[in-house]
């Protein structure tokens, strides 16, 4: 599996390509196509959400109409983000976003080597996905986990103990997972475990 790191959306949020097997997907659309014209990929299969924050579902209509074929996918948890505000939190950082997208349920999606892992905390609909091919094991934790760190939990969805219970969902995951979160540098689970101190409480 081959993933592209783009950092470029509102409040420095990633976003991500990932080919794979099973397809080419685009992680979390907060970054407008016209700035990565010259490396976007031939086609797009499936664009997974992790969590409906503005900053990680910005460019969501631009990429939808850019590629009509793409599969849209969310939580079902997170689908008031996408027409109200106040659940997008883009009303507390910068102008109110709302968008004509309207994605499916990613608990619908079913794919070879692919995992919807719940981890509301961040937000009601807050996931992370798995891919494993080989001996390769990939995860897209959007703001539920960062390198050292995890989401905050104050904002409107969100809830402290809930994302205490989504930690112990990856406590119980491998270890040797690359994982891949919506701000900041990638990381792998063994480190966290070992060194993040929300692993550790």
């Amino acid at each position: 599996m081959i993933v592209k790191t783009y950092p470029y959306g509102p409040l420095s949020s990633n976003m991500y390509f990932l080919s794979a097997d099973s397809g080419c997907f685009l992680i979390d659309p907060s970054v407008s196509p016209h700035v990565i014209e010259d490396d976007l990929p031939g086609k797009i299969d499936y664009i997974l959400i992790t969590h409906g924050h503005f900053d990680h579902i910005y460019a969501v209509d631009q990429w939808a109409q850019r590629f009509p074929e793409a599969k849209i996918y969310c939580s079902s948890d997170d689908f008031i983000c996408f027409e109200d505000p106040s659940y997008n939190s883009s009303h507390d950082f910068f102008e109110r976003c709302e968008y004509k997208t309207r994605p499916l349920a990613v608990e619908t999606l079913k794919l070879d080597g692919f995992s919807v892992i719940h981890t509301p905390g961040h937000s009601k609909g807050s996931v992370c996905y798995l891919f494993e091919q080989g001996e390769q094991k990939l995860m897209f934790t959007g703001d539920m986990l960062f390198a050292g760190s995890i989401g905050r939990t104050d904002l409107k969805g969100g809830e402290e103990a809930k994302m205490m219970e989504s930690i112990g969902v990856l406590k119980k995951l491998s270890s040797d997972i690359i994982i891949y979160p919506g701000h900041g540098p990638s990381s792998i689970l063994n480190k966290e475990f070992l060194n993040n101190p929300f692993f550790n409480l």
